[in-house]
């Protein structure tokens, strides 16, 4: 199939075509899909407990399971990308994504229900790496930071209307049907993928063959910024998944009610959306080694505030929302960071790895969080304790960034 003359390069073309807009816009639509794929699980979860008498820390594993999944995808079939191509490993994971949520339509146990949101998992964590690989090479050079940023905005932008339409059409078609439909929207956006996107690899076979593999990411020139930009994945995520997990009852803590607390969570995710496309749109004129770890530094700021100061119901949720535009805003950044990090020949293998190891991350940061609020630690502490992690984040893009640069 005929795709970009500079894909094989690793180097978009000098202006945007119409081949061009249309990938970028099918990597955010994929990416929407993704995060319909992760987030109804949670607005579904407490009809899934009921529905099967499950305890909670079983719902856990069932979360963890797909976090599993995207560090086995993100680390192991998404650098495939850089040995054959960037169209054949989106597919597959469409494939994947496609039928664990199909097959979860039907499932009728705990173990089946584990091993598809594992399979689900592998597709997002496969899919979100060769997406920001294949749109820092779509998009002209000048435009990269701006097209990576926008295809990252799709993950929020989904869970915003994601738990609307499962409030209206839960009660009515109940969870399988919910699943086996959020499975066909990837099987829509596969025919797209087929007919849009190119079979180029971004090398040649000689120089796929020597340069690419886990092994070249720590190369003297790679090293460095390898290490700091798993930093700044792994220190984001804790951060993030912490905020996304515990939002609505930190919110209730705070002084709201349940329903505004559940609002303030739905504020938080229009402030992600609104924070990413920002952050896309900024990082056109400023450099993302300074973008990036001024709004990651502003957030913990707002969290702080959050945290430690007794607000009017306006001002709480003003503060999620700019919370959510500032942290998911900011650690978006972080890939168009690692899009540029590394030469096409590596580029989903590196971001891949950075996924899977950021994984272990969101593991952490919920656990953390939970743990804490159980020990009754006060509002104050608690944000204070993420804000180390997410300073660190700050600080690892900034190396990342500088790295690269030099």
């Amino acid at each position: 199939m005929a795709g970009f003359d500079t894909a094989a390069a690793g180097e978009g073309p000098a202006n945007w075509t119409r081949r061009a807009v249309a990938t970028v816009a099918l990597c955010f639509a994929i990416n929407m899909a993704d995060g319909v794929d992760v987030a109804i699980l949670s607005f579904i979860a407490p009809r899934v407990q009921a529905d099967w008498g499950i305890a909670s820390n079983v719902m856990g594993w069932l979360f963890s399971a797909g976090l599993v999944g995207m560090a086995l995808g993100g680390m192991f079939i998404a650098p495939l990308a850089d040995r054959i191509g960037r169209r054949r490993v989106i597919l597959t994971a469409l494939i994947l994504m496609s039928a664990g949520m199909l097959a979860s339509g039907w499932v009728a146990t705990v173990p089946q229900f584990l091993g598809l949101r594992v399979l689900v998992g592998m597709g997002i964590g496969t899919v979100l790496a060769a997406m920001a690989a294949l749109a820092a090479e779509s998009a002209p050079e000048r435009h990269r930071n701006l097209a990576v940023g926008l295809v990252q905005a799709g993950y929020p932008f989904a869970a915003i209307f994601t738990g609307l339409l499962v409030a209206r059409l839960l009660p009515v078609h109940g969870w399988h049907v919910l699943l086996a439909g959020a499975g066909l929207i990837s099987v829509l956006l596969f025919p797209l993928a087929w007919v849009l996107l190119s079979d180029a690899v971004p090398t040649d076979k000689s120089e796929a063959q020597a340069g690419n593999g886990v092994r070249s990411l720590f190369s003297p020139a790679l090293k460095g910024r390898t290490i700091a930009l798993w930093g700044a994945v792994f220190f984001g995520l804790m951060v993030l998944y912490f905020i996304v997990s515990w939002i609505p009852k930190l919110s209730i803590q705070a002084g709201l009610s349940e329903t505004n607390g559940i609002y303030a969570g739905a504020l938080y995710n229009f402030g992600a959306f609104t924070g990413t496309v920002a952050m896309s749109l900024l990082a056109v004129r400023v450099p993302l080694g300074k973008l990036v770890p001024a709004m990651l530094t502003s957030a913990a700021v707002a969290m702080l505030w959050f945290g430690s100061v007794s607000m009017p119901v306006a001002a709480t949720m003003a503060t999620a929302f700019a919370i959510g535009v500032l942290l998911q805003g900011g650690y978006n950044g972080v890939w168009p960071i690692a899009a540029g990090a590394y030469p096409a020949r590596v580029r989903a293998t590196g971001i891949g790895w950075a996924i899977g190891i950021g994984r272990a991350g969101a593991v952490v940061g919920p656990w953390l969080g939970g743990s804490l609020m159980a020990a009754n630690v006060s509002l104050p502490v608690l944000f204070a304790t993420y804000c180390v992690p997410l300073l660190a984040c700050a600080a690892c893009a900034f190396m990342v960034q500088r790295l690269s640069r030099a």
